[in-house]
């Protein structure tokens, strides 16, 4: 660590905020550099270097796209943030650290040398995005120019804005990015409040005039026109309106971040989409009683495994008798599963379930297109 950072870092310290920090492929020095400056105990609650492809699935909890990439970094942050507030157990002056970096190693890459560094608190999500000039440094010297952005990104994060040099060269670019959640989103995203509706044209508000018949429920990364024909025949089928729902607080993955959460509800100009703190069907079924869940096949396998529900049978029944008391069904769209396509017929429903499950037919509705497909095809599309 160059003599220039230590006032800052002494300033992190100084600062209300703690921070949870995970580094992979890079950056990692930046943490010794932290806490090589006293006080370190006061701003520093716990860092992680997931170096293996298997730790860092453990810590985003799924197999991200691509491991150096944008939305890994902001997925990282968001869970680092999330193991602050467990840490604490609290909601505010926390920051979620991350960083992800390819870099010189000691065989050649084909691809760029770059990293992509991220921060989350309770208002705010940042990312920091850096392509390295190949061949102009060693390993040791990049992995010096990384740690000095995450060492940047801390700063800004804690409130200390002094900025120090970065030492980059050429055309070397440091491209910031920054989104700070509106106020109803941040009552969502916190656990303040359980529900936002946002409306065709960006508006915010936690009421809606009227109730949908139905909500699709998805990640939207991106929207597609599947996602727009599986809407209008549960439409045609329920004979009422369908919306869209986005979980911010998902069972399967970090929380969304404010730069993703405002990417894809810009997705949305036709119809209404609810952003929920809803990770679970029953917990979706407590905040929209009396509403049909259109789902894929694969969805309504997941939900269907015991292991969303402790592991426990018993448990998972007593949420579907929950279910079943407060209205809600689920309506079921077939889907391409190991090369064959499969609908309701296909799924294993326990005894005493099947009265809560409808099925869209093949011919009411089939799009073998999805997200994933879309973002490897596109990868701008992750961006």
């Amino acid at each position: 660590m160059t003599n220039d950072w230590t006032d800052i870092i002494r300033q992190v310290h100084a600062s209300s905020r703690q921070c949870v920090l995970c580094a992979t492929g890079g950056g990692a020095s930046a943490i010794g550099s932290l806490l090589s400056v006293p006080g370190g105990s006061r701003s520093i609650l716990e860092a992680i270097v997931p170096y293996a492809p298997q730790a860092l699935d453990e810590w985003l909890r799924r197999k991200p796209d691509s491991y150096c990439s944008r939305e890994t970094a902001l997925s990282m942050a968001t869970a680092a943030w999330a193991r602050a507030s467990h840490l604490t157990n609290a909601r505010t002056n926390l920051v979620g650290v991350s960083c992800t970096a390819s870099l010189a190693s000691d065989r050649p890459k084909k691809g760029e040398h770059r990293c992509f560094v991220a921060t989350q608190t309770e208002d705010a999500s940042r990312c920091y995005s850096l392509t390295l000039l190949k061949g102009a440094r060693d390993r040791a010297a990049e992995e010096s120019v990384v740690a000095n952005v995450v060492l940047l990104a801390v700063a800004e994060a804690c409130g200390v804005a002094d900025r120090r040099s970065l030492n980059l060269t050429g055309d070397e670019v440091l491209e910031i990015e920054c989104e700070y959640g509106p106020t109803p989103i941040r009552d969502v995203w916190t656990g303040a409040t359980p529900l936002v509706w946002s409306g065709p044209r960006g508006e915010l508000s936690t009421e809606r005039p009227s109730r949908p018949i139905a909500l699709l429920s998805g990640a939207f990364n991106p929207l597609h026109h599947g996602h727009e024909q599986l809407a209008v025949a549960a439409e045609t089928r329920l004979g009422g309106e369908v919306a869209f729902e986005l979980p911010i607080v998902n069972a399967d993955k970090p929380r969304l971040d404010y730069l993703s959460i405002e990417s894809r509800r810009r997705q949305f100009q036709s119809r209404s989409l609810a952003m929920t703190s809803a990770p679970l069907f029953i917990d979706k079924a407590r905040l929209f009683p009396r509403t049909t869940f259109v789902v894929g096949f694969d969805t309504a396998e997941r939900m269907l495994d015991p292991r969303y529900y402790g592991h426990s049978e018993e448990q998972m029944t007593q949420s579907f008798s929950e279910l079943r008391d407060l209205g809600c069904r689920f309506l079921v769209a077939g889907r391409v599963m190991h090369s064959q396509f499969e609908t309701l017929a296909d799924l294993a429903i326990p005894s005493g379930l099947a009265d809560l499950f409808d099925g869209l037919t093949e011919l009411e509705f089939r799009d073998d297109i999805s997200s994933t497909e879309l973002r490897n095809a596109t990868p701008h599309l992750c961006e």
